[in-house]
């Protein structure tokens, strides 16, 4: 999942980070935030823009104990990298400590009503 962000504050820039990081989390799958760098001249609405890039992975076997896989360094204008396995995101939805995703198709949930108009 990759989710582009543009924040003028800490505060903004936390609110994407932690959000991330509970997306890789509770779908148990790789989340990467790119952000925008620097001062922006062109927008009445920000001064300048802050935060990180990174990447976020579960918290669970096979990944970093607090889910980050790679991220930059504060308010820098840079790349990041890493390296995706789509098995392990498979691996840890089989055989992880937490298995919500394998047991997503057995909660039983009503199919959702359809509405109809006239």
């Amino acid at each position: 999942m990759l989710v582009p962000t543009c924040t003028d504050t800490l505060h903004g820039f936390n609110r994407v980070r932690f959000s991330a990081a509970a997306r890789a989390l509770e779908n148990q799958c790789f989340v990467a935030i790119a952000r925008t760098v620097g001062e922006a001249e062109w927008s009445a609405a920000l001064d300048r823009n802050r935060g990180y890039a990174a990447v976020f992975g579960p918290i669970d076997r096979g990944f970093p104990e607090d889910g980050v896989i790679a991220h930059g360094a504060l308010d820098a204008p840079q790349w990041i990298y890493a390296d995706l396995d789509p098995a392990r995101i498979a691996r840890v939805r089989e055989e992880g400590a937490v298995r919500n995703h394998r047991d997503w198709p057995r909660q039983g949930f009503p199919e959702p009503a359809v509405a109809r108009f006239a």
